[in-house]
Protein backbone atom coordinates (compact mmCIF):
# COMPACT_ATOMS: atom_id res chain seq x y z
CA UNK A 1 0.00 0.00 0.00
CA UNK A 2 2.95 2.07 0.89
CA UNK A 3 4.71 1.43 -1.90
CA UNK A 4 1.50 2.64 -4.29
CA UNK A 5 1.24 5.72 -2.98
CA UNK A 6 4.57 6.43 -3.30
CA UNK A 7 4.15 5.92 -6.75
CA UNK A 8 1.45 7.69 -7.10
CA UNK A 9 3.33 11.20 -5.76
CA UNK A 10 6.48 10.39 -7.60
CA UNK A 11 4.47 10.15 -11.02
CA UNK A 12 2.52 13.33 -10.14
CA UNK A 13 5.34 15.00 -9.60
CA UNK A 14 7.08 13.66 -12.73
CA UNK A 15 3.49 15.42 -14.65
CA UNK A 16 3.84 18.51 -13.18
CA UNK A 17 7.56 19.17 -14.03
CA UNK A 18 6.90 18.50 -17.64
CA UNK A 19 4.82 21.28 -17.96
CA UNK A 20 6.02 24.45 -19.59
CA UNK A 21 6.53 27.52 -17.21
CA UNK A 22 3.77 30.51 -18.30
CA UNK A 23 4.46 33.67 -17.98
CA UNK A 24 2.27 36.63 -18.25
CA UNK A 25 3.27 39.70 -21.34
CA UNK A 26 2.79 42.09 -18.21
CA UNK A 27 5.43 39.71 -16.16
CA UNK A 28 7.74 39.42 -18.71
CA UNK A 29 7.55 42.80 -19.77
CA UNK A 30 7.90 44.73 -16.40
CA UNK A 31 11.46 42.22 -15.52
CA UNK A 32 12.19 42.00 -11.92
CA UNK A 33 11.60 44.96 -10.23
CA UNK A 34 13.95 45.05 -7.69
CA UNK A 35 16.63 45.48 -10.52
CA UNK A 36 17.73 48.33 -11.37
CA UNK A 37 19.01 49.19 -14.91
CA UNK A 38 20.66 51.73 -16.20
CA UNK A 39 20.16 53.10 -20.01
CA UNK A 40 21.87 55.95 -21.85
CA UNK A 41 19.88 59.07 -20.55
CA UNK A 42 17.80 57.26 -18.33
CA UNK A 43 17.48 55.26 -14.92
CA UNK A 44 15.16 52.68 -15.02
CA UNK A 45 14.45 51.34 -11.45
CA UNK A 46 11.00 49.80 -10.39
CA UNK A 47 9.12 49.77 -13.58
CA UNK A 48 9.74 54.17 -13.20
CA UNK A 49 11.72 55.99 -15.80
CA UNK A 50 13.36 59.51 -14.89
CA UNK A 51 15.52 61.32 -17.43
CA UNK A 52 18.98 63.00 -16.57
CA UNK A 53 18.87 66.05 -16.32
CA UNK A 54 22.11 66.95 -19.01
CA UNK A 55 23.25 70.52 -19.23
CA UNK A 56 24.66 71.00 -22.26
CA UNK A 57 27.53 73.84 -22.39
CA UNK A 58 26.70 76.06 -25.95
CA UNK A 59 29.36 75.82 -28.69
CA UNK A 60 31.14 77.89 -29.98
CA UNK A 61 30.60 80.43 -26.92
CA UNK A 62 33.36 78.74 -24.71
CA UNK A 63 34.89 82.48 -23.16
CA UNK A 64 35.50 81.75 -19.23
CA UNK A 65 33.57 83.62 -17.29
CA UNK A 66 35.47 87.31 -15.87
CA UNK A 67 36.33 86.95 -12.08
CA UNK A 68 35.78 84.61 -9.66
CA UNK A 69 32.35 82.86 -9.20
CA UNK A 70 32.71 81.99 -5.65
CA UNK A 71 34.56 84.22 -3.11
CA UNK A 72 34.28 85.02 0.85
CA UNK A 73 35.70 82.07 3.77
CA UNK A 74 37.94 83.07 6.37
CA UNK A 75 40.16 85.87 6.41
CA UNK A 76 43.10 87.04 7.91
CA UNK A 77 42.19 87.85 11.71
CA UNK A 78 40.43 84.40 11.60
CA UNK A 79 37.50 86.56 11.34
CA UNK A 80 35.18 84.21 8.91
CA UNK A 81 33.19 85.86 6.50
CA UNK A 82 30.22 84.06 4.06
CA UNK A 83 31.00 82.61 1.07
CA UNK A 84 29.49 83.65 -1.83
CA UNK A 85 28.65 82.45 -5.36
CA UNK A 86 27.03 83.60 -8.52
CA UNK A 87 24.79 80.53 -9.73
CA UNK A 88 26.52 81.10 -13.00
CA UNK A 89 28.90 78.50 -15.19
CA UNK A 90 32.52 78.88 -15.76
CA UNK A 91 31.81 79.88 -19.17
CA UNK A 92 28.87 82.52 -20.58
CA UNK A 93 26.03 81.73 -19.84
CA UNK A 94 23.17 81.82 -22.10
CA UNK A 95 19.41 83.16 -21.29
CA UNK A 96 16.62 83.97 -23.86
CA UNK A 97 15.38 85.79 -21.44
CA UNK A 98 15.20 90.15 -22.10
CA UNK A 99 14.91 90.07 -18.43
CA UNK A 100 16.22 86.80 -16.66
CA UNK A 101 16.67 86.57 -12.76
CA UNK A 102 19.82 85.94 -11.46
CA UNK A 103 20.70 83.64 -9.03
CA UNK A 104 23.28 83.74 -5.94
CA UNK A 105 24.61 81.94 -3.21
CA UNK A 106 24.97 82.80 0.32
CA UNK A 107 26.90 80.19 2.97
CA UNK A 108 25.68 82.04 5.82
CA UNK A 109 23.03 85.08 7.04
CA UNK A 110 24.34 88.34 5.75
CA UNK A 111 25.15 91.06 8.15
CA UNK A 112 27.33 93.78 5.60
CA UNK A 113 26.36 95.37 2.26
CA UNK A 114 25.53 93.76 -0.68
CA UNK A 115 25.62 95.60 -3.93
CA UNK A 116 25.06 94.28 -7.67
CA UNK A 117 26.68 95.53 -10.52
CA UNK A 118 25.77 94.27 -14.25
CA UNK A 119 28.57 95.95 -16.63
CA UNK A 120 28.47 95.36 -20.78
CA UNK A 121 31.08 93.98 -21.74
CA UNK A 122 32.11 96.26 -24.41
CA UNK A 123 31.14 99.36 -22.08
CA UNK A 124 32.74 101.69 -19.36
CA UNK A 125 30.06 102.38 -16.96
CA UNK A 126 27.72 99.98 -15.20
CA UNK A 127 24.57 99.52 -16.74
CA UNK A 128 22.76 98.67 -13.14
CA UNK A 129 24.89 99.01 -9.55
CA UNK A 130 22.46 98.78 -7.07
CA UNK A 131 22.30 97.89 -3.06
CA UNK A 132 20.47 94.39 -2.30
CA UNK A 133 18.50 93.80 0.59
CA UNK A 134 20.39 92.00 2.56
CA UNK A 135 19.50 88.30 2.68
CA UNK A 136 18.13 87.27 6.27
CA UNK A 137 19.01 83.58 5.84
CA UNK A 138 21.51 81.22 3.95
CA UNK A 139 21.04 79.74 0.97
CA UNK A 140 20.53 80.66 -2.60
CA UNK A 141 19.24 84.65 -3.40
CA UNK A 142 17.42 86.17 -6.21
CA UNK A 143 17.72 88.95 -8.24
CA UNK A 144 14.87 90.26 -10.43
CA UNK A 145 16.11 92.33 -13.64
CA UNK A 146 12.73 93.51 -13.92
CA UNK A 147 12.70 95.57 -10.52
CA UNK A 148 15.17 97.45 -12.38
CA UNK A 149 14.01 98.44 -15.84
CA UNK A 150 16.76 96.48 -16.96
CA UNK A 151 16.48 94.68 -20.31
CA UNK A 152 19.27 92.84 -21.87
CA UNK A 153 20.03 93.57 -25.67
CA UNK A 154 20.93 90.14 -28.05
CA UNK A 155 24.10 89.53 -29.28
CA UNK A 156 25.77 91.71 -25.79
CA UNK A 157 27.90 89.82 -23.29
CA UNK A 158 27.27 91.60 -20.06
CA UNK A 159 29.29 90.68 -16.72
CA UNK A 160 27.62 90.92 -13.62
CA UNK A 161 28.90 90.24 -9.64
CA UNK A 162 27.93 89.95 -6.26
CA UNK A 163 29.97 91.76 -3.71
CA UNK A 164 29.95 91.96 -0.19
CA UNK A 165 30.84 95.22 1.11
CA UNK A 166 32.97 94.68 4.52
CA UNK A 167 34.25 98.18 4.32
CA UNK A 168 32.47 101.03 2.97
CA UNK A 169 36.00 103.15 3.05
CA UNK A 170 37.98 100.12 1.74
CA UNK A 171 36.25 98.80 -1.24
CA UNK A 172 39.34 96.86 -1.91
CA UNK A 173 38.13 94.32 0.95
CA UNK A 174 34.85 93.25 -0.72
CA UNK A 175 34.09 89.91 -1.26
CA UNK A 176 33.28 89.99 -4.99
CA UNK A 177 31.48 87.09 -6.99
CA UNK A 178 31.34 87.26 -10.78
CA UNK A 179 29.61 85.79 -13.58
CA UNK A 180 28.77 86.63 -17.20
CA UNK A 181 25.84 86.58 -19.27
CA UNK A 182 24.31 86.80 -23.08
CA UNK A 183 21.14 86.77 -24.01
CA UNK A 184 20.52 85.03 -27.44
CA UNK A 185 17.18 84.71 -29.71
CA UNK A 186 15.66 81.04 -30.67
CA UNK A 187 13.09 80.77 -33.06
CA UNK A 188 11.37 77.35 -31.39
CA UNK A 189 11.37 79.83 -27.68
CA UNK A 190 7.99 81.77 -27.85
CA UNK A 191 6.58 83.79 -25.86
CA UNK A 192 3.86 81.36 -24.37
CA UNK A 193 6.57 79.18 -23.96
CA UNK A 194 8.94 81.35 -22.03
CA UNK A 195 5.82 82.96 -19.88
CA UNK A 196 4.13 79.67 -18.93
CA UNK A 197 4.33 77.90 -15.23
CA UNK A 198 7.55 76.19 -15.03
CA UNK A 199 7.80 72.95 -15.46
CA UNK A 200 10.38 70.08 -15.71
CA UNK A 201 9.96 69.46 -19.20
CA UNK A 202 10.75 73.03 -19.91
CA UNK A 203 13.83 72.90 -17.28
CA UNK A 204 15.01 69.69 -19.22
CA UNK A 205 14.60 72.00 -22.61
CA UNK A 206 16.40 74.39 -21.51
CA UNK A 207 19.47 72.20 -20.24
CA UNK A 208 19.53 70.67 -23.16
CA UNK A 209 19.40 74.14 -25.83
CA UNK A 210 22.28 75.43 -23.30
CA UNK A 211 20.36 78.20 -21.60
CA UNK A 212 22.02 78.23 -18.57
CA UNK A 213 20.10 80.93 -16.46
CA UNK A 214 16.54 79.48 -18.21
CA UNK A 215 17.20 76.19 -16.98
CA UNK A 216 18.12 77.98 -13.27
CA UNK A 217 15.02 80.23 -13.14
CA UNK A 218 12.78 77.03 -14.15
CA UNK A 219 14.01 74.58 -11.42
CA UNK A 220 14.43 77.65 -9.13
CA UNK A 221 11.14 78.57 -9.31
CA UNK A 222 9.84 75.29 -9.02
CA UNK A 223 11.19 74.47 -5.67
CA UNK A 224 10.09 77.92 -4.61
CA UNK A 225 6.56 76.32 -4.99
CA UNK A 226 7.27 73.16 -3.42
CA UNK A 227 10.77 74.05 -0.98
CA UNK A 228 9.92 70.31 0.64
CA UNK A 229 9.54 68.49 -2.48
CA UNK A 230 13.74 66.57 -2.22
CA UNK A 231 13.29 65.28 -6.57
CA UNK A 232 13.45 68.99 -7.77
CA UNK A 233 16.26 69.75 -5.10
CA UNK A 234 17.93 66.88 -6.28
CA UNK A 235 17.48 68.20 -10.04
CA UNK A 236 19.24 71.60 -9.02
CA UNK A 237 21.95 69.69 -7.53
CA UNK A 238 22.54 68.06 -10.51
CA UNK A 239 22.45 71.17 -12.40
CA UNK A 240 24.79 72.78 -10.04
CA UNK A 241 27.02 69.96 -10.19
CA UNK A 242 27.29 70.31 -14.04
CA UNK A 243 28.47 73.98 -13.42
CA UNK A 244 31.22 72.87 -10.65
CA UNK A 245 29.29 74.38 -8.04
CA UNK A 246 29.74 72.19 -5.23
CA UNK A 247 29.22 74.55 -2.01
CA UNK A 248 25.85 75.34 -3.49
CA UNK A 249 24.79 71.81 -3.42
CA UNK A 250 26.48 70.61 -0.42
CA UNK A 251 24.00 73.15 1.21
CA UNK A 252 20.83 72.00 -0.66
CA UNK A 253 21.94 68.28 -0.02
CA UNK A 254 22.10 69.52 3.65
CA UNK A 255 18.68 71.02 3.57
CA UNK A 256 17.90 67.47 2.28
CA UNK A 257 19.30 65.83 4.96
CA UNK A 258 17.39 68.38 7.71
CA UNK A 259 14.31 67.16 6.22
CA UNK A 260 14.64 63.58 6.63
CA UNK A 261 15.91 63.89 10.60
Amino acid sequence: MRRTTLLRWGFAIGFLMSLPLVVTAEENSAGPSSLAKEVKGQSVQAGQVTKTLLYQPPRGLGAPSAGRRVGGGTRGTNKSVPVLSVIAPGHTGLTVREQPDLYWFASDVVTNPVELTLTLEKGDAPVLEKPLSAPTKAGIQRVRLSDYGVKLIPGERYTWSIALVLDPKRRSKDIIAVGTIERVERANMNPAFLTAAPSTDALYRFAAEGLWYDAVMAISEMIESAPSDMTLRKQRVELLDQADLPEVGSFDLAFQDRKAG
